[in-house]
C-alpha cells in the first residue's frame, strides 16, 4: 500500500509537470481549454497507474507510454476535441552545458474550434431560409434585405421567386439587363407594383426604351462604368452604401455562361464580410458563400433539398466538419484535385458546418417550389 501510494504521488508529481510544460509551450489560456487538458492529463495518468507503466520524475518528456494514452483519449473525445500534434525542443545553458528541458507531443483544443482558430459568437451564424418560403404572419418582412436581379432568363422558380420576396425586402434592384426581363415579364399587365428602386451596372445590355420607362417611374438609373467589378458587385455596393442591408437574395445568375456564373460566385467571395448573408438563387439551386467558422441551417424540406454540396473556393479547405447530411465530412480537408464533396444529400432539417477557409454551400430547389 504504502509503494502504491508513493507511486501515486510521482503519477500525480508528473502529471502535473508535463500539464505546466504543455500550457507553456502552446501558450494556451481560456478555462474550458485547461479544463479540457487537465481531464485528459489526469485520466491519462490513472490509466498509466493501473496499467503499472512508471513514469519518470524528471525535466525530460513525458513517457511514451502516457503520450499514447493522452492521443487515444483525446481521440475519444472526438468531435469534442481535436488532436494537435506540437512539438517543442528549448535548449538552455545550465552550468555551461546545454540541456534539452522542454519536449511535448500532446493535444489540444476543444469543440468550438475549426482549424486553430476558437470559434466565438463573431463566427457562428445562423441560417434558415425564410425568403424560401410564402410569406404568413410576422415572416411577411425580411427586415434589412435586398433583393437583387440578375440577367439570365427568369423561369417559373425565379418568378415565383420575385412574386414571394416583391414587397418584403428593403430594396430592390436590377443588374443592368434583368430590368429587360423584368420589363418583359410585367409589359402586359403594367403592373407599377413591380417597379424596382434601381437599375444598376454598366448599362451596356438595358435596352433604351426600357431605361426611359423606368426612369419615367422614379426609378435611379445608375451607370457605373467600373472595368474591373461585373454589374453584382456594383449592385451590391449600391445597396450596401445606400442602405445599410445585412442580407441580400441574388435572383439568377445560374446557368448560361460559365465565367458569368464564376463572376458571380466571386462576387459572393468578395463580399462574404460584408454581409451577413448573401444567397444566390437559380432555376434548381441555391448557392452560398460561407466564411471559416461555424454555420447552422434550419432547413425546410418542402422548399429545399434533398441534394447538397460542399465545395472549396479559396484554396485548400484544411478541416471541415459537418453533421446533418447522409454523408458527414468528419475533419477532412477539401481541394479541387483531391476531395470535393458533391452529390451529398440531407439526412435531418437541422445542418451544422464548422469549416476552416471559405467554402460554397450549395443546395438543390425541388420542383415542388417551382
Amino acid at each position: 500500500m504504502h509503494r502504491l501510494r508513493r507511486r501515486g504521488a510521482r503519477v500525480s508529481c508528473n502529471a502535473r509537470r508535463h500539464r505546466s510544460m504543455l500550457f507553456r509551450t502552446l501558450g494556451c489560456s481560456g478555462l474550458g481549454f485547461v479544463a479540457l487538458i487537465s481531464s485528459i492529463m489526469n485520466r491519462a495518468a490513472k490509466e498509466s497507474l493501473t496499467s503499472g507503466l512508471r513514469p519518470r520524475v524528471t525535466n525530460a518528456a513525458p513517457p511514451a507510454g502516457l503520450v499514447c494514452r493522452v492521443r487515444s483519449i483525446a481521440q475519444q473525445l472526438r468531435p469534442r476535441a481535436l488532436i494537435v500534434a506540437s512539438e517543442k525542443l528549448a535548449s538552455t545553458m545550465r552550468g555551461g552545458r546545454e540541456k534539452t528541458i522542454n519536449r511535448c507531443t500532446t493535444v489540444a483544443t476543444a469543440a468550438s474550434v475549426a482549424s486553430s482558430e476558437t470559434v466565438s459568437k463573431s463566427n457562428m451564424y445562423s441560417y434558415d431560409h425564410l425568403f424560401m418560403k410564402p410569406p404568413s404572419g410576422t415572416d411577411m418582412k425580411l427586415s434589412g434585405t435586398a433583393l437583387i436581379l440578375l440577367n439570365t432568363p427568369f423561369d417559373p422558380n425565379l418568378v415565383w421567386l420575385i412574386r414571394n420576396l416583391w414587397g418584403r425586402v428593403n430594396v430592390v434592384v436590377c443588374a443592368d439587363g434583368a430590368a429587360n426581363r423584368l420589363y418583359s415579364l410585367t409589359e402586359s399587365t403594367q403592373d407599377d407594383k413591380y417597379v424596382p428602386d434601381y437599375v444598376c451596372g454598366d448599362l451596356d445590355s438595358t435596352k433604351p426604351e426600357v431605361a426611359d420607362y423606368y426612369r419615367s417611374k422614379g426609378v435611379n438609373i445608375l451607370r457605373i462604368d467600373d472595368v474591373v467589378s461585373n454589374d453584382l458587385e456594383k449592385c451590391l455596393k449600391i445597396v450596401k452604401e445606400k442602405h445599410g442591408v445585412d442580407k441580400a437574395v441574388l435572383c439568377g445568375g445560374l446557368g448560361g455562361r460559365f465565367d458569368h456564373e464564376m463572376g458571380n460566385i466571386n462576387a459572393l467571395v468578395k463580399n462574404m464580410n460584408e454581409f451577413e448573408e448573401v444567397v444566390l438563387v437559380g432555376e434548381s439551386s441555391l448557392v452560398q458563400v460561407l466564411r471559416p467558422g461555424y454555420h447552422s441551417f434550419k432547413i425546410d424540406k418542402e422548399n429545399l433539398g434533398p441534394n447538397c454540396g460542399i465545395i472549396p473556393v479559396n484554396g485548400k479547405v484544411s478541416r471541415i466538419d459537418t453533421t446533418g447530411l447522409k454523408w458527414n465530412l468528419e475533419g477532412q480537408s477539401l481541394a479541387f484535385g483531391s476531395l470535393v464533396s458533391t452529390s451529398n444529400v440531407l439526412d435531418s432539417d437541422h445542418v451544422t458546418i464548422r469549416t476552416s477557409s471559405p467554402i460554397v454551400w450549395t443546395i438543390s430547389i425541388p420542383p415542388k417550389s417551382r
